[in-house]
């Protein structure tokens, strides 16, 4: 059978869902089938939220309004009634007249096109059944009922990307990509003519900027893709191009239908404030983040070489503003091979990094819309709330804790030095193993206040959890078992997509912006965790081991003794197996539950260094470095916290104490090296590892504090420049610390102060390691005066 097509009794539609949408009492779905798009309309669908039972008839009076009792709880135990808006305006009436009379709504923030979705636990894939609507613009379906499905869909993917003069005026768009069928896609619309000489067919001439528009409008109704990629292509392409068209006076029908691409709050071009129906967008920046990728720089320039050894099609990047508008002016086939090399460049990295493949998952597993970056509150609602009204309850108004805040993890003092051989070993997901197997839930909670001690498990702060029904420690398993599968299956996008998920739900429970938020879970969590840890440390010290430090879920163990070690992989595992069974044995002995904590064996460190806080002997915290021997035989270093990881230091910061931990390591001279260090960066000879890098978070003029050197390089910048532009949100400035104080590169006319990156740059990464030889940076530099 078709995606559209007949069976005895009514038609029915499989599809993808790509955008949601009401309209009145109409939920609208834009629907990607094997068949192609459809629109697939739900009639008379009522917005629903409750109120307590008996506050409902100060309520019954607003007209299109429906009352009923539906025997569904609060958490306080008393009754609620569903209140049924039939339109948006009576929703609204309600919503004003509940505040007005202090009638406390439950659920009132959920959107009707998301809960007749997540109530059917429908998330991404799904089958409609109703019958088909005469429509011009696109296939219409009206559905009277949904279900579940999980189907195999292909989508059309396209690379967007916009060149433009400084101004924003609209040179040329790049489109990059794939159809479903697989036939490639590269295309550039150009706002010129054909050279004479040359003609290239990927090129489409246009007379002017408006032409250009039109052009791209005709492109999407043509090509119809289903998913839009770009880098900051919502925040910058499409807002762009927005605001051309409408100076302009263009429809910007890009949507499917026909339908215009608008904004949900006037010059807020934001991905969650953009509507493109039946279109899905996804920013590489924002989905790269999302993934947990870090680089010190999400500039295209820098990831795309960092994950494909591969760069811009041009020159001069840091002015490629300037170098655009000349390629515009004088060699525009160049600029179109520019353009079209960015569009590509972005979907090469989505295809390296999965990105596609990760947002769908993520949307599959958790039911938020295709394409919406962050929303963890709005994921755990999607999964809790259907599971919660099954049980007889409504979700709270509001957080129960006010003020009260839990812990954060466990993070043990150090002990500071230079080390060989360290384990390092950790709870795999410890936080929600802690959920699952103590039942930490917030229907449990509420529960175990009215059930007797023998049918909890305690948790913190008075916490006690009923044994049975949880819906929490139920859902992690179900999440654990499709990771666990996801490996098996080399599925790694859906692995990635579930560890994220699984992780997050602590962090919605202890956020005062979820509903659930409840001082006694979140501490029933990390306190426990904390108890986990301390323990855990006991126990292995009970065997003769030294443990130097421990992080939230990660021990980290010394190998003081290896005589009688013959393999330290095995003596490390049997290691974590004896502690696993010590806690199984622990959890069944006082709590009768059932043991789902799991240390695991993370990785031997041959060599470790752990630094003292700076100006002190104590141990510093989430800050160590720790070398091994990879499978090439090669030393691999690997830093946390440190310099190294921040984008707040020099490139000769981060260059040298690189350098300096594997010469340490590898038992080669530290000294000398930083001597030849001083001595070239005096020389001039390190001056472009001298540049700093950083991006204005906000317009200058709404910095409070002009002291910071990047926000006083960049008004010098605009200052000598004469170009306002360069001192607007987001704009990279580069800078050089100079006599002067912080000037930008591109307008530097004072003297580099070489003593400032001695003194705040080499010196502060310089002492940890040259402490190990009784050596402090200032007896390093007063030496080598003597040579002078």
């Amino acid at each position: 059978m078709s995606e559209i097509g007949k069976n005895s009794i009514q038609e029915t539609v499989k599809g993808r869902i790509l955008t949601r949408h009401h309209s009145g009492n109409a939920l609208l779905y834009y629907v990607k089938t094997i068949d192609g798009p459809v629109k697939v309309v739900v009639n008379d669908s009522a917005r629903v939220c409750f109120c307590l039972a008996h506050e409902a008839p100060r309520l019954s009076a607003i007209a299109s309004v429906r009352i009923e009792e539906l025997g569904l709880s609060s958490f306080s135990h008393q009754s609620v009634s569903a209140i049924y808006s039939q339109t948006g305006q009576a929703f609204r009436q309600l919503v004003r007249q509940a505040n007005d009379l202090g009638v406390e709504l439950f659920e009132a923030d959920i959107r009707p096109e998301q809960r007749y979705l997540i109530e059917r636990f429908i998330a991404l894939d799904a089958e409609f059944i109703g019958q088909a609507a005469s429509a011009r613009a696109l296939p219409t379906f009206t559905a009277s009922r949904a279900r579940k499905r999980d189907l195999k869909i292909t989508m059309s993917i396209v690379s967007l990307d916009f060149e433009c003069a400084m101004d924003g005026q609209l040179y040329s768009v790049a489109l990059y990509g794939e159809s479903d069928t697989g036939e490639k896609i590269a295309k550039v619309i150009m706002v010129g003519d054909s050279p004479q000489s040359q003609s290239v067919d990927y090129i489409d001439w246009v007379e002017d900027e408006a032409s250009l528009i039109h052009g791209l409008v005709a492109w999407f109704k043509q090509a119809d893709p289903d998913i839009i990629i770009g880098w900051a292509v919502v925040t910058f392409d499409i807002a762009l191009l927005y605001r051309r068209a409408k100076y302009h006076n263009i429809a910007l029908t890009l949507g499917r239908g026909d339908e215009l691409l608008n904004w949900k709050v006037e010059d807020k071009y934001r991905p969650e404030t953009l509507i493109l129906p039946g279109r899905v967008v996804l920013d590489g920046i924002d989905w790269l983040k999302a993934a947990f990728y870090q680089f010190d720089s999400f500039s295209l320039e820098h990831v795309s070489r960092q994950l494909l050894g591969e760069g811009k099609a041009i020159d001069k990047v840091e002015n490629r503003g300037e170098s655009i508008t000349e390629l515009f002016q004088h060699d525009k086939l160049a600029l179109a091979h520019y353009n079209l090399t960015d569009s590509r460049l972005v979907w090469d990295i989505f295809k390296k990094t999965h990105l596609t493949e990760f947002a769908m998952e993520r949307s599959r597993l958790t039911g938020l819309e295709l394409g919406r970056v962050g929303g963890s509150v709005a994921a755990f609602n999607n999964l809790y709330l259907p599971y919660l009204h099954r049980a007889g309850f409504v979700a709270p108004s509001r957080p129960a804790s006010d003020g009260i805040e839990s812990p954060g993890g466990y993070v043990m003092d150090s002990v500071p030095g230079l080390y060989q051989h360290i384990l390092v070993l950790d709870f795999k997901s410890l936080y929600p193993s802690i959920i699952r197997t103590f039942n930490i839930d917030p229907k449990a909670l509420i529960e175990g206040e009215r059930l007797a001690e023998s049918q909890t498990v305690p948790g913190f702060l008075g916490a006690t959890f009923n044994r049975q029904g949880a819906i929490l420690p139920n859902l992690i398993a179900e999440l654990s078992a499709k990771r666990e599968l996801a490996k098996l299956e080399n599925n790694a996008p859906l692995s990635q997509a579930i560890k994220i998920i699984m992780n997050s739900l602590y962090g919605v429970l202890g956020s005062r912006g979820c509903v659930f938020h409840d001082a006694r879970l979140a501490s029933s969590i990390t306190l426990r965790g904390h108890q986990i840890m301390k323990q855990t440390r006991q126990w292995i010290e009970e065997l003769g081991l030294r443990v130097i430090y421990g992080d939230t879920d990660s021990t980290f163990v010394h190998l003081a003794d290896l005589s009688g070690i013959e393999s330290i992989d095995k003596f490390a595992e049997n290691l974590v197996a004896t502690i696993n069974g010590k806690w199984q044995a622990r959890l069944a002995e006082l709590y009768n539950i059932p043991c789902y904590l799991e240390l695991e064996y993370e990785r031997h460190f041959e060599q470790f260094f752990m630094p003292t806080l700076r100006g002190s002997t104590e141990g510093s915290k989430k800050r160590y470095v720790g070398a091994y021997t990879n499978p090439k035989g090669e030393l691999s270093v690997v830093f946390k916290g440190m310099e190294q990881v921040r984008s707040d230091w020099s490139p000769l910061a981060r260059q040298v104490q690189e350098q300096l931990y594997y010469r340490l390591f590898a038992k080669q001279d530290v000294q000398e090296y930083l001597q030849d260090i001083i001595v070239r960066l005096q020389a001039g000879e390190l001056d472009e590892l001298l540049i700093f890098s950083k991006r204005l978070r906000r317009d200058i003029a709404d910095y409070t504090q002009k002291a910071s050197p990047h926000v006083k390089a960049a008004s010098l910048y605009c200052e000598r420049s004469g170009v306002p532009a360069y001192g607007k949100r987001g704009s990279k400035i580069e800078y050089l610390i100079t006599l002067s104080g912080a000037e930008p590169i591109q307008f530097c006319i004072g003297k580099i102060d070489y003593q400032y990156y001695l003194d705040k740059q080499i010196a502060p990464i310089s002492d940890p390691v040259l402490s190990v030889f009784n050596v402090s940076f200032s007896d390093l530099i007063s030496k080598q005066m003597t040579l002078i």
